[in-house]
């Protein structure tokens, strides 16, 4: 369970940084979030960071492990699913194909459709993890692989004014129709342009705080903090403080927009 900060003052309101604006964005800081239990997870809380009742194609979810926490039955041939671990480790168990892997703090995996998947908290200490569900767009014939790595072996590279680090290989492998890329930056740095594009964001800051112009609107985001971009959302981001920032980026990638036509 996640620990809530309680201000002081009486003035809670005006403290309050959570902003939704359906159809360009929304902004929902920690302290502003609320717990949810799904009936295949034991001993775990769930913080609904986003789903489709936004108009999200995507749902992303921040999962808190108890000792011994589980997430069971994530069987689908429509969902992949996407995890990175925050805080502690999990053990993720492929029963298919009889594979056990363990992720560490930056440790993350992609499970594609198809296969049967338990999320595991075997360590004494409590876990914090990213979550996201998405129903895979098939293409062709081709079948996106089985990911486990972490983060600390995926090579930075200079993009636009900063560095970025993609943890799946969507643009080696058109097979894989979502990115989550590491967004890393300098203090004082900023977007070269205003962004504005097709692509939905689910945002995660990890470190640091900046600020995030989008459709016009200034504000200050912090660590912790969870932004998502609805498309064509205008977005300029600048980095402030005294420390690097770094974010975690989910997009759509990899195919066409037919839906609607």
């Amino acid at each position: 369970m996640s620990t809530k900060i309680f201000p002081n003052s009486r003035d809670i309101v005006s403290q309050c940084r959570a902003i939704t604006k359906p159809g360009l964005y929304m902004i929902l800081p920690q302290n502003n979030r609320v717990e949810s239990v799904f009936p295949n997870m034991k001993n775990v809380t769930v913080q609904i960071l986003t789903t489709n009742s936004l108009g999200a194609h995507f749902n992303q979810y921040e999962l808190y492990f108890e000792p011994g926490g589980t997430v069971n039955n994530l069987k689908s041939d429509i969902f992949e699913y996407f995890i990175f671990v925050l805080e502690g480790k999990i053990k993720v168990k492929v029963k298919k194909i009889n594979r056990d892997e363990e992720l560490n703090v930056g440790g993350y995996a992609y499970l594609p459709v198809g296969l049967d998947y338990t999320l595991l908290n075997s360590s004494n200490k409590k876990s914090r993890v990213l979550y996201i569900k998405k129903a895979y767009k098939a293409l062709d014939s081709l079948s996106p692989k089985i990911i486990f790595n972490d983060e600390k072996n995926i090579t930075a590279k200079a993009c636009d004014t900063y560095v970025e680090q993609h943890l799946i290989p969507y643009e080696e492998d058109i097979s894989y129709d979502m990115a989550m890329n590491l967004l890393n930056f300098e203090p004082g740095i900023c977007f070269g342009f205003v962004e504005s594009h097709i692509m939905e964001h689910g945002l995660y800051m990890l470190k640091g705080s900046g600020i995030y112009w989008l459709n016009g609107d200034y504000h200050e985001i912090q660590t912790n903090d969870y932004v998502y971009m609805a498309p064509y959302c205008p977005q300029f981001f600048y980095s402030i403080g005294l420390i690097k920032g770094r974010y975690l980026l989910y997009k759509d990638v990899n195919r066409d927009y037919n839906e609607g036509l």
